[in-house]
């Protein structure tokens, strides 16, 4: 339900079922094409992520000794050249793919559930890098140049996890007041979605509230002062002992999911070709108090930055071809090639003086026969 459902179906790369899958025709709409390169563009992104989960959370780490946690970290940190500098450290690239997943999936799937976890563990390494940057640099503020494209990544995980929750809350209402048997084949299966969309829906406060405690510097910064009140006040809430000691989770999670900050902010502003939800800094006025505009800049760099990382990817991939055709025009300036070529012309000049004299002997020959054939008639008329 509002969403793609991957369950059972990424077992590993394998970009041309994913093509074959989507049914991708030339005939086809702009907007059903960009449906399914969407799906294409999910399913690679989850093939990715579940390749390298074995890599980054191998099952003989024990979780629970700070050596295990920041076998990750040294993973994802480093960067890749051959992929580009502007993409940043791998980490960068997995929050971007696991962004993906979030904005795509159904909500109450496997899949989903397992995207949430992931971009929770993604999250803190972050943080983590941007601590570390903070204690040599000795800058803390919002978007400095040494933690500007990790903190425009933070704000982006706020902004995709208030739209995932909004479709968790929209699901949970569509599958708490329609029958079993409208979305399900069995209750069962009814009840292991269920428990999964709470399950995610923890998940994601989890990352909220992650982003709150350790960079609200950003959210304050890059949010609109009526939404930072409003997540700072259901977030509070939420971690108040009375509320803690009086609510069970799942009641804890329903109120989570009607606090202001969820039930708002959902509109957005079109600029050209880019989208900024209304919860984003752009000068709002609240309370005679007028926001700045840090949080549109960030989401305009953000664009920018994907813009330089596609640009980049797509010059990398095409320098194979340009070096085989730099070393075909080397390979064409030797001297072994200019031999071949005076070789090639003294051939062609031969043969061409050949033809020629051939089509002379040629004509000689079909005229003397033309002649004698002629003399035969006159013969023939004559007698």
């Amino acid at each position: 339900m509002y969403g793609i459902r991957l369950d059972n179906m990424v077992s590993g790369i394998n970009a041309f079922e994913a093509l074959a899958g989507a049914k991708l025709h030339s005939n086809t709409t702009g907007r059903k094409q960009r449906e399914r390169y969407r799906y294409v563009c999910v399913v690679l992104a989850s093939q990715i992520l579940t390749l390298l989960d074995a890599f980054i959370f191998p099952d003989n780490l024990d979780s629970s000794k700070a050596a295990s946690q920041l076998h990750g970290l040294a993973l994802v940190r480093s960067t890749e050249p051959r992929l580009g500098k502007s993409q940043g450290p791998l980490l960068a690239s997995l929050v971007r793919l696991s962004l993906i997943l979030l904005a795509y999936l159904e909500p109450s799937s496997v899949r989903f559930l397992q995207a949430c976890s992931r971009l929770r563990c993604f999250l803190h390494w972050t943080l983590e890098i941007i601590r570390e940057s903070v204690a040599l640099g000795g800058y803390s503020v919002a978007f400095h140049e040494l933690n500007a494209p990790l903190d425009r990544l933070v704000l982006a995980i706020v902004l995709q996890c208030h739209r995932a929750l909004s479709r968790c809350s929209v699901v949970l209402v569509e599958m708490e007041s329609s029958p079993w048997d409208k979305y399900f084949s069995d209750s069962e299966s009814r009840q292991k979605s269920h428990r999964r969309l709470f399950r995610a829906v923890l998940e994601l406060r989890e990352i909220v509230f992650a982003a709150y405690r350790g960079r609200n510097e950003v959210l304050r910064a890059a949010l609109s002062l009526q939404a930072h009140e409003a997540l700072a006040r259901g977030l509070e809430e939420m971690s108040s002992p009375k509320f803690l000691l009086k609510s069970s989770k799942e009641a804890s999670l329903r109120t989570f999911l009607k606090n202001d900050w969820m039930t708002s902010f959902h509109d957005v502003e079109a600029i050209g070709d880019m989208m900024i939800s209304e919860q984003v800094a752009n000068g709002q006025v609240y309370k005679n108090r007028t926001a700045t505009t840090i949080g549109r800049q960030a989401i305009t760099e953000l664009v920018s930055e994907n813009a330089a990382i596609v640009k980049e990817y797509s010059d990398l991939l095409g320098i194979p071809f340009n070096l085989y055709c730099e070393n075909q025009r080397r390979w064409a300036e030797t001297e072994a090639v200019r031999e071949r070529e005076f070789e090639g012309n003294e051939a062609v000049k031969k043969f061409a003086i050949k033809y020629r004299s051939d089509s002379v002997e040629g004509n000689k020959i079909l005229m003397a026969k033309f002649s004698l054939a002629m003399k035969r008639m006159l013969w023939i008329v004559r007698t």
